[in-house]
């Protein structure tokens, strides 16, 4: 892992404790700070309290659903507070467009690995590459 990133917080929203215990173990050992959120009300008491460079949510919480949250962080023109992963048992294209157009960055189809899950989040805190100037033709 990149060791800028070493420490990073990470949100991590699901109802399920096996998905939310494998995620723990997976970004812990990878060096990441993980916080826990068992619902969607949880996810914004964690936001009140950390900043994250990440979140990950599943798109089925037990009280509110991801997309909910979505809305609820991106109303009134906001952007989400960090990069963040959508991840959820059986995602429709449909689904993955309401993500994306609600401002998360990537989605994901459970099940998983948990090194598929440390790529994304490492894919989605890498910075953009520098872009290139091009040269000007002169004819």
């Amino acid at each position: 892992m990149n060791l800028a990133l070493q420490g990073a917080k990470v949100v991590v929203a699901d109802s399920d404790r096996t998905v939310l215990e494998l995620l723990q173990i997976r970004l812990d050992i990878a060096g990441f700070h993980t916080c826990i959120a068992r619902n969607g009300e949880a996810v914004f008491e964690t936001l009140k309290l950390v900043r994250p460079a990440a979140m990950i949510v599943d798109l089925h919480l037990a009280d509110l659903g991801g997309f909910e949250v979505l809305r609820k962080l991106t109303a009134h023109g906001a952007k989400l507070p960090c990069p963040t992963l959508v991840i959820g048992r059986k995602l429709s294209p449909d689904d993955i467009r309401m993500a994306i157009s609600l401002g998360a960055r990537d989605c994901m189809t459970k099940p998983f690995s948990g090194a598929d899950v440390l790529e994304r989040v490492a894919r989605m805190l890498r910075p953009p590459a520098p872009i290139k100037p091009r040269a000007l033709a002169y004819i």
